[in-house]
């Protein structure tokens, strides 16, 4: 209690000052619980912009209607027959898509999927192209409508990342003015997302990013991490690719929030904020576990696996060709080019000057925020940190993949410039509009007269520069309304960044001819599967639109393009002159004996092929045909124990010459092709078949990339986008044919025939010990078989440690063929085979999320009842107190002690309660600027301080928390005490 007789105040003074305390802490408190209650679309407020939630629906709405215009623009269905599909969207996100769509259909598992590359660990694949929870509506739409569903995704998703920007500005800066809104429509708008944002898989992470980061600062400034941990843990887990990015970015920011910081700078305070970082960062990697341990298994059979750092620095361009990538109109760079797509609108050309140069924003924050923007340019420009940025490799075109989160940072500075815009002198926005038309004068000097830009692009926009700077002055001009002005700057954000869209980005491919094969292919598949319920893969022979078609169409192929690619499958293919590339094989350069020992077993086409002893008619539909190889193998069959050892494929351009040592070490027969024609440098051939049989090519010459072929004057058939070595099947045809071959190059072209019977013996002999498949599902298999001999069972399906083999109910060891195929070693006899898989660190991925979300809530709920001083923390250790609380308690002890001791008596026994009286105000009264320690030592004693009153002035907070600290230790040392209890000794 405290005495406050010393006040000269009468009774009913003290009263009404106690009074009014519990009214004012009331008022607070009725405030309180109606915000909680109550939403409001708009804020009470005497200005004339509104400001409220209304911002956040805006921030929403009007991206997403200009998406949807730009969608009518662009006659992207319903407004026409385009779709957005460019680039791997077109190749690997739709098929992807599709297949997810048949496992959410048929209720198949997630773990394996047969229908891509031979068989592929598709939780990865999940993981790495499909984890976004958003992508599960694509169930409720036709599978043919999938590519329409996307784009809606797309826009539905950039207009989000517009919400969330807008949601930190408001968070960091204390404001829901409608003003913030344009800098939304800059980050839905950039030139990241007018390069990107058919990238669908990635969208999900720059919509997470202004929400990770607005948790870091409450980390930092509020020692409050779960928001942060949440929001991090869910970018993971969507895409962990991107999310490397976002970690890298995280740390600097941290190191910045921690520079910056302007709470208790005590030992405890940092030790906690670095132990929380560390902590909840590592926590958000444990929630996404579940997918990303099997993931990083997977990378590590990629060809991503084989990087290595580089050795020497090198830079790709200057930093102001960089700078000027934040023109309006600048094309995008999507291939090897290094070039960042960095544009946000041209007014931060101005901003950003403004911010340099503003008094608003403290020095310390200027220069770590500017320096953290530098080391972003200087990431794009050099060659080891933009290694390090992609994850320790260099990006497979797509340069400067974290653009967006520089692009972040620029528009959160610029709008902190935007905010103090009245605070600015007019010398200083002149500086800053003639520093930004100085920059473009240099672009023209530079870079428009070697037309390395059009000019258009600097005189655009020098033009919305020039009326940015009007609405600036205009701003400051009171005669004109906000109102007024919030449209007109509105109206002027929305057409430059409609304009620079759609002259740079949403490529569009037409819908139709992306469906066209569609419903005549799934009648065909799903008659021969009506037929046969063996197991078997198919794949298209000609007319395939991607090396993903058996996703796209749900039928087991061997074809794959992505980034999970096994490595040693590529290889394998290569030897084998099928088309293979860093993260792809596919079908093109497959023969009849490869088609055999790979298990594909039907063939589709939408041209009709020449029918033979070794491939028949199935069925057709529509323009679809299926084709039967007559001597295919079962997924497993018996090879010599040396085979792997005895097979030595060379590097050559040609893929025969493989072949024929790859069967002749399974089965001993040679020469399976024999060499028929073989020309120089001709750019036209014309022969006739030395004999009955299937003819192949192989062009020899790297320039050349396609050929023409006509038979017998009248069938035409072409040949593009050859690679060195592929193995070009031409069909069957006899010694009646007349064959003619032309390119623009010259070829080295060598002709083969398929030797009939040298084939069929070999495909017999590997059959007779091959496996009897009796059942299987998508991620087992199960049969007998009947071994010859001692050996190795050769499986044609990817190695993956995944895969568990038992032999008559035994666990045995697996091993890679050649780093690429499955294969279990067998005694001679009759066995049992069963093959379970089991992504690797799955189930540990299971556990550690677990145990992460378990973690999380005991956190949450320890941490509420903390708050709420349900859990009292005070029979720890004081030292242990304050590494969990983030605060130096001996000091704090001692500030409560102090306020416990310093209590006068009143004659009158009026007093009010001194905890009543905020800390701040309590130790302005007792512990003001007088140096004199001798002061503060009377006060202990108890000697009165005569007519000074409790003063709530808000003004003096401020100083009296940046005091307080230093006067308690003036009165004594937290470091002098080894208890509390000789406090009472002094």
């Amino acid at each position: 209690m405290l005495d406050i007789s010393h006040l000269n105040l009468g009774k009913t003074e003290k009263n009404t000052l106690n009074q009014e305390h519990d009214s004012s802490r009331e008022t607070k408190s009725n405030i309180k619980t109606r915000k909680k209650k109550r939403f409001r679309l708009l804020e009470e407020s005497t200005g004339l912009v509104p400001s409220g939630n209304i911002t956040y629906i805006v921030a929403f709405v009007l991206p997403l209607i200009m998406y949807i215009a730009l969608y009518y623009i662009k006659e992207i269905y319903p407004f026409g027959n385009n779709v957005y599909l460019r680039s791997d969207c077109y190749h690997q996100y739709a098929p992807f898509f599709s297949e997810l769509w048949e496992k959410i259909k048929s209720g198949d598992s997630l773990w394996y999927s047969w229908d891509i590359g031979m068989g592929t660990n598709f939780i990865s694949l999940f993981a790495y192209y499909l984890a976004s929870p958003v992508n599960f509506i694509v169930a409720f739409f036709p599978q043919k409508f999938i590519p329409v569903v996307m784009d809606y995704i797309i826009a539905t998703k950039l207009s989000i990342a517009s919400l969330a920007i807008v949601f930190y500005i408001s968070k960091h800066f204390n404001t829901k003015k409608l003003s913030i809104v344009p800098f939304g429509i800059f980050y839905a708008f950039s030139g990241f997302l007018a390069a990107y944002s058919w990238n669908i898989m990635w969208l999900d992470c720059i919509i997470l990013f202004p929400l990770i980061i607005l948790g870091l600062e409450r980390l930092v400034n509020q020692n409050k991490g779960i928001f942060y941990c949440i929001m991090l843990g869910l970018c993971i887990y969507t895409n962990y690719y991107i999310s490397i990015m976002v970690c890298i970015s995280v740390v600097l920011y941290f190191i910045v929030l921690i520079i910056c910081y302007e709470g208790e700078k005590s030992f405890y305070a940092y030790f906690k904020k670095m132990y929380s970082f560390a902590f909840y960062s590592l926590l958000a990697g444990g929630l996404a576990a579940i997918l990303l341990l099997p993931e990083i298994y997977t990378f590590s059979l990629s060809a991503s696996s084989n990087s290595t750092f580089p050795s020497t620095w090198s830079n790709y361009f200057s930093i102001i060709k960089e700078f000027t990538r934040h023109l309006i109109d600048i094309p995008v760079h999507t291939a090897l080019e290094h070039h960042p797509n960095i544009y946000c609108g041209v007014a931060i050309l101005i901003l950003l000057p403004l911010y340099v140069i503003s008094k608003q924003v403290k020095p310390k924050e200027k220069i770590t925020k500017m320096a953290l923007l530098l080391i972003f340019l200087i990431s794009f420009n050099l060659n080891i940190p933009n290694y390090i940025w992609h994850g320790f490799h260099y990006p497979n075109s797509l340069p400067a993949r974290q653009s967006f989160i520089y692009i972040f940072f620029v528009l959160i500075i610029c709008f902190e410039a935007f905010k103090n815009i009245k605070n600015f002198t007019n010398k200083e926005l002149a500086l800053a509009f003639w520093i930004s038309m100085g920059f473009l004068v240099i672009v023209e000097q530079l870079f428009v007269s070697d037309e390395t830009y059009d000019f258009k692009t600097v005189y655009i926009s020098g033009a919305f520069i020039l009326l940015y700077a009007l609405l600036i002055y205009l701003k400051r001009n009171k005669k004109f309304k906000s109102p007024i002005l919030l449209i007109a700057c509105y109206s002027l954000c929305i057409i430059e960044a409609t304009i620079n869209m759609d002259n740079t980005g949403l490529g569009t491919t037409s819908l139709s001819s992306y469906q066209i094969d569609f419903d005549a292919v799934e009648n065909v598949t799903e008659e021969v599967a009506s037929q046969d319920d063996t197991f078997y893969r198919m794949d298209k022979v000609v007319g395939a639109r991607t090396k993903n078609d058996g996703a796209w169409h749900n039928y087991h192929s061997i074809s794959n393009f992505s980034s999970t690619s096994n490595a040693g499958m590529s290889k394998l293919f290569g030897f084998l002159g099928i088309e293979s590339s860093t993260n792809a094989y596919g079908y093109n350069g497959s023969t009849l004996v490869t088609n055999s020992l790979f298990s594909v077993k039907y063939l589709i086409s939408n041209k009709i092929l020449n029918e033979g002893p070794l491939i028949s008619y199935v069925t057709g539909n529509n323009g679809e045909f299926i084709y039967k190889n007559e001597n295919v193998l079962p997924v497993g069959y018996l090879i010599p124990s040396d085979a792997e050892d005895n097979w030595n494929p060379t590097k050559s351009n040609d893929g025969i010459i493989n072949t024929n040592s790859l069967v002749e070490s399974l089965t001993g027969i040679s020469n399976v092709f024999t060499l028929t024609y073989e020309y120089g440098n001709d750019d036209w051939v014309y022969f006739n078949p030395v004999k009955d049989g299937h003819i192949y090519l192989i062009t020899k010459n790297s320039a050349c990339s396609s050929i023409h072929v006509t038979i017998n004057d009248t069938t035409t058939r072409d040949f593009t986008n050859i690679k060195t070595g592929t193995i070009l099947d031409l069909g069957y045809y006899t010694t009646e044919d007349d064959i003619e071959i032309e390119s623009d190059s010259s070829m080295g072209l060598v002709v083969y025939t398929l030797e009939e019977s040298r084939y069929v013996s070999a495909m017999e002999q590997l059959n007779e010990s091959g496996l009897n498949v009796t059942d299987y599902s998508s991620t087992s298999i199960e049969g007998t078989i009947d071994a010859s001999e001692d050996g190795n069972i050769l499986f044609s399906i990817p190695y993956d440690d995944g895969w568990t083999v038992f032999i008559d109910g035994k666990k045995v060891e697996t091993s890679a063929f050649k780093d690429a195929l499955l294969m279990v070693s067998v005694s001679e006899g009759s066995h049992t085979v069963s093959l379970k898989y089991t992504p690797v660190n799955s189930i540990l991925g299971i556990v550690v999320s677990i145990i992460s979300i378990i973690i999380l809530i005991v956190l949450y709920i320890i941490s509420k009842k903390i708050r709420k001083k349900e859990i009292k923390l005070d029979k720890l250790p004081v030292f242990l107190q304050s590494i969990i609380l983030g605060e130096d308690i001996k000091k704090k002890l001692i500030k409560e002690k102090l306020r416990e001791e310093i209590i006068i008596d009143n004659e009158d026994n009026d007093s009010i309660i001194i905890d009543d009286i905020p800390e701040e105000e309590f130790f302005e009264e007792y512990f003001e600027d007088d140096p004199d320690s001798v002061k503060e030592l009377e006060i202990l004693d108890g000697v009165k301080n005569e007519n000074k009153a409790v003063s709530s002035n808000k003004d003096k907070e401020d100083k009296i928390e940046d005091n307080e600290e230093d006067k308690v230790d003036k009165i004594v040392s937290p470091d002098d005490l080894d208890s509390l209890d000789d406090f009472d000794n002094i």
